[in-house]
């Protein structure tokens, strides 16, 4: 999976270190700083995990195509949730649930 952007880069969760491999095995993110910390990169910016309760507005542009990105999730064993939404300028949206029950709307190419 190719990300570009992500809305709140502050990320809930119950399970820090589970929530943090989530992360970088699905969406492919690299780790930033001290080894024994948990802090992911996108975008140049640093994404961080903090306990609490799971969020529903989670939003990741990617640069991949809708059948690249559904082959990904598929491979990733991660579960599409309703229907993909129409988006402006060709693109559609996808929503998953993240290890921590987090909603995340994956908006891609068509």
């Amino acid at each position: 999976m190719k990300p570009r952007k992500l809305n709140i880069k502050t990320i809930p969760a119950t399970d820090i270190n589970r929530a943090y491999r989530f992360w970088r095995d699905v969406f492919d993110l690299p780790q930033s700083g001290h080894e024994s910390g948990r802090h992911l990169m996108l975008d140049g910016d640093d994404i961080t995990f903090v306990n609490g309760k799971a969020t529903d507005t989670l939003e990741i542009l990617v640069r991949d195509h809708q059948e690249d990105l559904l082959k990904h999730l598929r491979n990733n064993f991660i579960t599409i949730i309703g229907d993909p939404e129409e988006r402006f300028g060709n693109k559609i949206a996808f929503k998953i649930k993240d290890s921590e029950d987090n909603v995340i709307t994956l908006e891609a190419n068509r």
